[in-house]
């Protein structure tokens, strides 16, 4: 595998444990590099790091919050 492709996984520990449990990407990875950036995506949308999920979760904590409140005052 190419030496910037690996620094970048071992810099980031979240890619690496994804690799880890889905060792298909060590293949794709040594024999094409450039599709490391298919790779962040796919790991941001199965774990969900995505910029849509992390609104939708601070969405649920304020909804949460409310309800909290509103149950509180009556």
């Amino acid at each position: 595998m190419v030496y910037e492709v690996t620094s970048k996984l071992y810099n980031n520990p979240v890619y690496l444990e994804y690799l880890r449990y889905h060792p298909n990407w060590y293949v794709i990875l040594d024999k094409n590099p450039s599709s490391y950036n298919d790779f962040e995506k796919e790991v941001k949308v199965n774990l969900k790091l995505t910029t849509a999920d992390k609104i939708s979760n601070l969405q649920k904590q304020v909804e949460f919050i409310n309800g909290l409140i509103k149950y509180l005052n009556s």
